[in-house]
């Protein structure tokens, strides 16, 4: 499934202009009642004021219109078949159904009791035709008493007749002109344009698969968007940027969503083609592969003695994983695991800015007062800076962008659990400057929220759901950027936390999470090109949320010139890697640095001299190789 283009795309094209809404229509009614039954009608107007109320027609056996969206009654606690039952026989059961912690009953609703209501309320109909007796392509004979019965209750002019059959409606277009007609659709909408306009369909088009530009394509035509079905502020706000005029609801609530502003259509400019990236592994160490440093980073219940090392910061080749537990870190790169010269904090959070300067969480999970460590980049001396979170709960994770020990400074992003709003901390010089909250956000964050900063701006960034999906912000919530339910298919994202916004040749890119979750699989999309997937590499292992606390994959875009651009990619327990992403051909200067250890060996001594295999109050000798295959070895003082 497509998913739809970042509305960061469109944010040009946004004319502080005339203020409208969309038409809200209650999807089988509303979800307060048994679907599709007076009660569900009614009080998709008294309750939550919806424009037009949705139904789906069927016939019974003695030729009556009914509503009923399934060809049974089961799925509502009856056991008849609508076409094979009389209306005396169906409006004999009672129907149960469970909505929103709330049970309801009722009985079925005829198509004249329905169009009643709609007059009663002064809403307009939409009649979705199902494949029924009478009423399909092959056969529309029941079409006419229906049509009949909707120009009886004086609704002709307001109805909309609404199906996927396309024979049928080209039936309804040239006997019933007056009936306006609406094309019910998925990604197949993609090639009838031009069949849309023939017939004067407007396409009904369900959520997830479709993007403005689509919408400008059937506006050009002279034809509106509709789209099912729309139940969140986020999703509301991203397709009425798109310029949809219609929306199926069950729950949304009209009246709590604002206005929308008009749109530019000619400044709208067409996606480019997708980028043609190309992606060469540098280096990979994966479960899956079976060359896992000793020690690398697991989960409970296994040897490694980092057992809560779930983000890691990545500066230059070089991942520096925190254990929370224990209070340390370990270091990787190209050649395994290197000597770490930083010491561990007791958070999850530890994170690196655009300039090479790590940043760790030095304050728990506690809510206030904060804190962070600071270690200036090619530096070991630390940096402590306290200062005060606007908004309380536990953020488990944060990132970092720009140059927190320059004049200009840079920005810490923390989305606090529980919260709709991003709290951002500028630091410049080393030294903290202020905390600033985001404006409210569309969705509330739930356990290990995220933000990934676009550039060195606090007020533009994508922030993480997880479980839920990506949200764009720029001065205000712009709603849907990734979006779509929570998907372990490549390349849908998953729940897993973690994602990189860079750019390469021109393109905007977006990477996050997908295949398997918890496990490192990750997709590239162009959002130059309408969200087009262009890269999908597999998971680095299987070890799953069951074999460790990781969350996510996270990743680090690192420049190295207009074409060529390093990923680093890191999951807990699964691996980590390096992977070099260009158009074009591969980035030869690429080299690693002589300068950089790798730990060979570690022997431990008791105060004593004795030796053992294992840690304890006492000194050990490390040995390290550079690259340039020079030894060298250091006695250290060690205190388990």
């Amino acid at each position: 499934m497509k998913q739809f283009a970042t509305l960061l795309l469109c944010l040009a094209s946004v004319l502080q202009a005339m203020a409208w809404k969309p038409l809200f229509v209650g999807h089988r009614g509303s979800y307060r009642g048994v679907e599709n039954t007076s009660e569900a009608y009614r009080n998709g107007v008294d309750y939550y004021g919806y424009d037009g109320l949705e139904c789906d027609v069927r016939v019974t056996s003695d030729g009556q219109y009914v509503i009923s969206h399934d060809e049974t009654t089961n799925r509502v606690g009856g056991n008849l078949t609508v076409a094979g039952a009389t209306l005396e026989q169906l409006k004999a059961e009672t129907y149960t159904q469970t909505r929103g912690g709330v049970t309801y009953t009722g009985q079925i609703c005829t198509v004249a009791e329905y169009l009643d209501i709609c007059n009663e309320k002064n809403v307009f109909p939409v009649i979705e035709l199902k494949w029924t007796t009478g009423i399909n392509n092959n056969d529309m004979s029941n079409f006419p008493g229906l049509a009949a019965l909707i120009a009886q209750k004086g609704l002709t002019h307001k109805a909309v007749i609404l199906t996927s059959m396309k024979q049928s409606l080209e039936y309804v277009r040239t006997n019933y002109p007056d009936l306006k007609c609406q094309w019910l659709c998925n990604a197949n909408w993609d090639g009838n344009e031009d069949w849309c306009k023939k017939w004067d369909l407007q396409p009904s088009i369900s959520a997830g698969n479709f993007d403005i530009y689509t919408v400008k394509k059937f506006h050009e035509l002279g034809l509106d968007v509709a789209c099912w079905t729309v139940d969140t502020k986020a999703n509301y706000e991203s397709y009425g940027a798109m310029g949809v005029k219609m929306m199926t609801c069950n729950y949304l609530m009209p009246s709590d969503m604002k206005e929308l502003d008009d749109i530019d259509w000619d400044a709208i400019e067409e996606p480019k083609e997708p980028i043609a990236l190309k992606c060469d592994t540098t280096f990979k160490y994966s479960r899956f592969l079976g060359n896992l440093p000793e020690g690398f980073p697991s989960g409970a219940g296994t040897e490694s003695p980092y057992k809560s090392a779930q983000q890691a910061a990545i500066i230059n080749g070089i991942f520096y994983a925190n254990n929370y537990t224990t209070s340390t870190m370990v270091a990787y790169g190209k050649d395994g695991e290197v000597l770490c010269p930083y010491a561990g904090t007791n958070s999850h959070g530890i994170t690196s800015d655009d300039a090479g300067n790590l940043i760790q969480r030095a304050d728990g999970l506690s809510k206030t007062p904060n804190k962070i460590i600071l270690y200036a980049a090619g530096e070991t001396t630390p940096i402590e800076v306290d200062f005060n979170l606007l908004n309380d709960g536990q953020t488990n994770f944060i990132t970092a962008s720009g140059d927190v020990m320059s004049d200009e400074g840079g920005y810490v992003y923390f989305y606090p659990n529980g919260q709709n709003v991003v709290n951002v901390v500028k630091i410049a010089n080393g030294k903290y400057v202020e905390t600033t909250a985001s404006g409210t956000l569309s969705i509330t964050g739930t356990t290990a929220g995220v933000v990934y900063p676009i550039s060195n701006n606090p007020e533009k960034f994508i922030y993480q759901v997880r479980s839920n999906g990506f949200y764009a912000y720029d001065k205000a919530d712009l709603g849907g950027y990734v979006a779509g339910s929570a998907s372990t298919t490549p390349p849908n994202r998953n729940s897993s936390i973690g994602g990189a916004y860079f750019s390469l040749d021109g393109h905007t890119l977006f990477v996050h999470p997908s295949g398997t979750n918890y496990n490192g699989g990750f997709t590239i999309k162009d959002m130059s090109a309408k969200a087009e997937a262009v890269l999908t590499v597999p998971p680095m292992g299987n070890g799953g949320y069951a074999a460790n606390p990781s969350v996510g994959a996270f990743f680090k875009a690192e420049r190295l010139d207009d074409k060529h651009v390093m990923l680093y990619e890191y999951c807990m327990g699964n691996g980590y890697a390096a992977y070099q992403l260009y158009v074009g051909e591969p980035y030869t200067a690429l080299t690693t640095t002589i300068g950089t250890p790798r730990l060979i060996s570690t022997t431990f001594y008791d105060l004593e001299g004795r030796a053992s295999t294992r840690p304890f109050s006492g000194f050990n000798i490390v040995t390290k190789q550079f690259s340039d295959g020079s030894n060298h070895s250091e006695k250290r003082i060690f205190c388990h």
